[in-house]
């Protein structure tokens, strides 16, 4: 009877304080795992779920990123093994200039769309921009100065949205460059973004030599196939692209943007097509041995992602997320849209 009456007691009033503090210590945990839990009282529930539904970058990859491949006229592999150490800091120089690019004028292009038309440095930015600033710097651009050089006090920029796929940068040119212009006019827009996204703007393109093409059908037909290739190799894919612009295009500031219209008048088209990059984000380690253990226990893993939907296939087979065997083009395996 003592011992029944001890335990009526003493159950109901340490056991809320108990569980709270055993919440409070799981959730500090999960936040070092980068799994941010608002709300304590959903870790109680968590038990009984079947159905997990993770984001993809830095959480089933560790959002550190590296360019490893660049079409820039030719489609080039990059090295990276012994060029980097494990902090990230180089190795060993890259030769100088760009070496993966032949032209001279590509090689400015690519500088100048990259420092510009990017936020941040290489320590602080979005990861995959960072990876982009860190290549450029190891190839001995000096990102600062080109910005210090191209960007106007009142900075015109269009920041990246999951509506555009893409982030826009004006720049303004020094006198001799706009001089050699198509119109003679001092500014000019950089574009990057989603490839497929970007590639539809472009009507032309660079080639091997820096000399301005059409972009006709072949050509967009290889660069689609040679996206695919990049997507299917897990590769998160940017296009760069830029246009010169005329004095009052897209309205007095270049910002016209028609209501109920996705993008800027200035990003609709006539763009020429720069360098295409792959960037890869490393999968965890515990990921695939994680994913493995819920589909033992019956939990199904999902993946969500604003990335290119070749992709998201090719990580989300990586983790164990899609079996071997399952129909890709089964809508309960795999779906995209809103």
């Amino acid at each position: 009877m003592v011992g029944i009456a001890i335990v009526v007691v003493a159950v109901p009033e340490g056991l809320p304080l108990a569980v709270m503090i055993s919440l409070a210590y799981s959730v500090k945990k999960m936040l070092k795992d980068q799994n941010f839990v608002k709300r304590l009282t959903s870790c109680e529930i968590m038990g009984g779920a079947n159905n997990i539904c993770s984001d993809k970058t830095g959480t089933l990859t560790k959002n550190i990123m590296t360019l490893t491949q660049i079409w820039a006229g030719a489609d080039k592999g990059i090295d990276n093994a012994d060029n980097e150490k494990a902090d990230g800091s180089p190795a060993a120089d890259f030769p100088k200039p760009l070496p993966f690019i032949a032209s001279e004028a590509t090689q400015a292009l690519l500088a100048q769309a990259i420092s510009c038309n990017t936020t941040g440095d290489t320590e602080d930015s979005v990861a995959s921009e960072k990876a982009m600033l860190k290549f450029i710097k190891r190839c001995g651009v000096d990102f600062h100065h080109l910005r210090q050089k191209y960007l106007p006090k009142d900075l015109m920029r269009f920041v990246f949205d999951p509506v555009r796929k893409r982030m826009s940068t004006i720049i303004d040119l020094e006198d001799e460059e706009a001089a050699s212009t198509e119109f003679g006019y001092g500014r000019r827009l950089h574009v990057k973004g989603a490839s497929e996204i970007v590639l539809e703007t472009c009507d032309a393109y660079l080639d091997e030599n820096g000399a301005k093409q059409r972009l006709d059908d072949n050509v967009r037909q290889e660069l689609g196939e040679l996206i695919t290739k990049y997507a299917t190799g897990a590769l998160r894919t940017f296009a760069f692209a830029y246009k010169d612009l005329q004095e009052n295009e897209g309205g007095p500031n270049h910002e016209n943007r028609p209501e109920g219209a996705k993008c800027y008048e200035i990003e609709e088209g006539g763009l020429t097509l720069i360098s295409l990059v792959g960037i890869k984000d490393i999968i965890r380690e515990e990921v695939p041995g994680a994913v493995a253990k819920c589909n033992v226990a019956g939990v199904r893993v999902r993946m969500v992602t604003g990335d290119n939907k070749i992709t998201a296939i090719a990580i989300a087979k990586e983790c164990g997320i899609i079996a071997e065997g399952e129909e890709l083009d089964n809508p309960h395996v795999c779906m995209e849209g809103p």
